[in-house]
């Protein structure tokens, strides 16, 4: 190897420092772009949380209603049906 001049060795340490410097920089702003894509998708992710939490009050908030207004025939006609069900997929 031939020898390097000290002004060859410190262009090659300058060019290297500034390769090094563009490498992290891009590595910082792969990052941020991580970063916010995590983000949104925690965001959505607590935005579904909530629309399901809301749809299953709806949901029970009828279910309560539905049983406040039904009759007592209609109860026991529906608990003998699941109970009839549940016997002969048990029985098999």
């Amino acid at each position: 190897m031939a020898n390097i001049s000290m002004q060859d060795e410190l262009r090659s340490l300058r060019e290297e420092v500034e390769r090094l410097k563009q490498i992290n920089h891009q590595d910082k702003v792969d990052e941020l772009e991580v970063d916010s894509a995590l983000d949104a998708l925690v965001e959505g992710a607590s935005e579904l949380e909530d629309e399901l939490e809301s749809k299953a009050q709806e949901v029970l908030e009828r279910m309560k209603l539905d049983y406040d207004n039904m009759s007592p025939a209609t109860a026991v006609a529906i608990f003998s049906a699941g109970a009839l069900f549940g016997r002969l997929f048990l029985s098999k």
